[in-house]
């Protein structure tokens, strides 16, 4: 299993739950007002210096499903060309 998080600019979230729904990913915690700043970023704090905030999504995907979750996902990053969404892949070691 993997665990999935994602973070990105509020403006595409219901495109990315749309996404997730279809790829078959209905487990989820979202975090709908998400403040920071990324690497190649501005930040983005949700006050009048910095406006905006981000969303996250985690989700546990199983083996089998990952590589074709994650394509779609990269496909969608392609068409933002990388800008307001990341997704982090890592292994989940125990669920309790």
């Amino acid at each position: 299993m993997k665990l999935l998080f994602i973070t990105y600019d509020v403006d595409f979230d219901e495109d990315v739950m749309e996404m997730l729904n279809s790829l078959g990913v209905t487990g989820f915690t979202k975090w709908d007002r998400v403040l920071g700043k990324g690497k190649n970023s501005e930040p983005r704090l949700d006050d009048p210096v910095w406006p905006g905030f981000n969303c996250a999504v985690a989700a546990v995907v199983g083996d089998d499903d990952q590589e074709r979750i994650l394509a779609e996902l990269k496909k969608f990053s392609l068409r933002l060309d990388g800008k307001g969404f990341k997704v982090f892949m890592l292994p989940v070691l125990t669920v309790i």
